[in-house]
């Protein structure tokens, strides 16, 4: 433990000489609910979805490639017309409907696997419109040591040791929107898309080395937070500290949002030489945030594991796709535990995990090969949700719901208040916004009306206040004139929250 002490005394010291956690700016919060108003909004990762992209030649076990045109709609990305019947082959032998899978056509440079990092985030307009958010994508991804002034190391450098820059995928995204006929948002700033979590409702989550990469493109900490706010519409940004002695830095090998106020933390073994390091994370930074909604994140541990001696098994790089969740498992003891954390936090979901022996593989490119020697396709930094990305409903029916507390006393209302956006513009069905609720142990869900108010994308509701002494489960749900109807949570009935009293 002496090591690991020692360690977190050096990233206390440098984290310390760290620019401001987070912006100034005021949350999209309005009362008991959010409201959009003149404001851009960036979608969540769980938030309804078409389906899921991948890039062709494969980056991903062929398995989960199955399973993600199974469950939803699988777009491939391919460079030209030969790597679009090559890989049309191949989906034929998987069984792979044609139905099932779009190609997009785009180019492809030297990170074009990385999908998360250089794609698109889906960002929904003031109008309700959605457009592929476009970051920059300039350098083939930088890494650092733990400190967030500490200077940066570049993968990619020719032979006068100068940076090999990535302009093919920056600007991948123009024909890519084309393909899937979706405008795009310019954002000129760079935004690495696994090391930038979102609520959905206006917060941000990154890792320092993003303030760090921004300045090296020549934006500026202040600026950073204003374009973010203008154009992504993050009102609020929490940086966290680095958490790897070397690397990328990408938060989603740390942590993932599950939903708007709970997150999920890696927690390494304790003679691990970074558990002091991430056990400082969740004690003197996550602990000490709060959600949107006022109250402190839920914080919940996913035990990880050695591999390939001190690597760390990255489950928390998993992508969460409407009801199911896709999960990189890295053959050892810890995977089965990995997946039933991932079950038993996210109810109703299907939790599906991968492993990536390329042996096992029927199709594996030589820069495969070549790129992961050790013959196994996930890493620490490098996973499953780095290299898959989702293409957002532009017409989805968005709830959002602030859940009671998780206690309340007997003579306070039960009263829970939704947003319900219906970004198909077509109008909400009558009576069809309602709140559900039983007393645990009871079959069947009994029902109120969710009431609007004088703002139309908020509703509330009150369960009964004769529901006394008991632990209460509830969820809500809508409909819309589109045909689309949700819940929250997703997988509700199955999925709901609680509230005792």
């Amino acid at each position: 433990m002496m090591k690991s002490q020692s360690i977190l005394l050096l990233f206390l010291c440098l984290w310390s000489a760290c620019t401001s956690q987070q912006s100034n700016h005021p949350s999209s919060l309005v009362d008991n609910y959010y409201t959009q108003a003149n404001t851009n909004r960036t979608a969540a990762e769980w938030e309804p979805a078409k389906g899921t992209m991948v890039v062709w030649p494969l980056c991903v076990p062929y398995k989960l490639v199955v399973e993600l045109a199974k469950d939803n709609h699988l777009y491939t990305l391919v460079a030209n017309d030969s790597s679009k019947i090559e890989a049309q082959k191949c989906y034929d032998k998987w069984g792979i409907a044609a139905a099932n899978n779009t190609f997009v056509q785009a180019p492809q440079g030297i990170d074009a696997w990385w999908t998360r990092d250089w794609g698109p985030s889906a960002i929904f307009t003031p109008d309700g419109t959605m457009k592929l958010g476009d970051g920059k994508y300039i350098f083939a991804t930088p890494n650092t040591k733990i400190g967030c002034n500490d200077s940066l190391e570049f993968i990619y450098k020719d032979q006068e040791n100068r940076i090999i820059k990535t302009e093919t995928d920056d600007n991948a995204t123009l024909p890519l929107a084309k393909g899937l006929n979706i405008g795009v948002l310019d954002l000129p700033f760079i935004t690495t898309g696994g090391n930038v979590l979102t609520d959905g409702l206006g917060t941000a989550f990154s890792s320092c080395i993003l303030l760090n990469e921004n300045k090296f493109y020549g934006v500026s900490k202040d600026n950073f937070f204003r374009l973010n706010k203008e154009l992504a519409g993050f009102g609020k940004y929490h940086i966290l500290p680095n958490f790897e002695k070397r690397g990328i830095q990408h938060l989603d090998c740390l942590m993932k949002l599950l939903d708007e106020e709970r997150i999920l933390v890696a927690q390494p073994p304790t003679d691990h030489e970074l558990y002091a390091i991430y056990e400082n994370i969740v004690e003197n930074e996550l602990k000490k945030l709060k959600s949107v909604y006022g109250r402190p994140y839920q914080i919940i541990r996913i035990k990880t594991g050695r591999y390939d001696k001190e690597q760390l098994a990255a489950y928390t790089n998993s992508i969460i796709v409407n009801k199911t969740i896709y999960v990189p498992l890295f053959q050892i003891k810890e995977d089965s535990a990995a997946l039933q954390t991932w079950q038993k936090a996210m109810p109703g979901y299907t939790i599906k995990g991968f492993t990536f022996a390329l042996k096992d593989e029927p199709v594996v490119s030589k820069a495969m090969q070549e790129h992961y020697k050790s013959g196994y396709g996930w890493n620490f930094g490098d996973a499953l949700h780095c290299r898959t990305r989702a293409v957002w409903d532009s017409q989805m029916l968005y709830l959002t719901v602030k859940r009671l507390p998780v206690q309340v006393a007997r003579n306070e209302p039960l009263t829970v208040y939704a947003t319900i956006i219906d970004y198909s513009k077509k109008g909400l069905e009558t009576q069809a916004q309602r709140l559900y609720w039983r007393v645990k142990g009871e079959q069947n869900w009994k029902e109120e009306a969710l009431k609007p108010t004088d703002i139309d994308t908020h509703f509330a509701a009150t369960i009964p206040a004769n529901a006394s002494n008991k632990t209460i489960e509830y969820y809500i749900s809508a409909a819309s004139k589109s045909g689309k109807t949700e819940t929250m949570p997703r997988t509700a009935p199955i999925g709901f929250y609680t509230v005792e009293r």
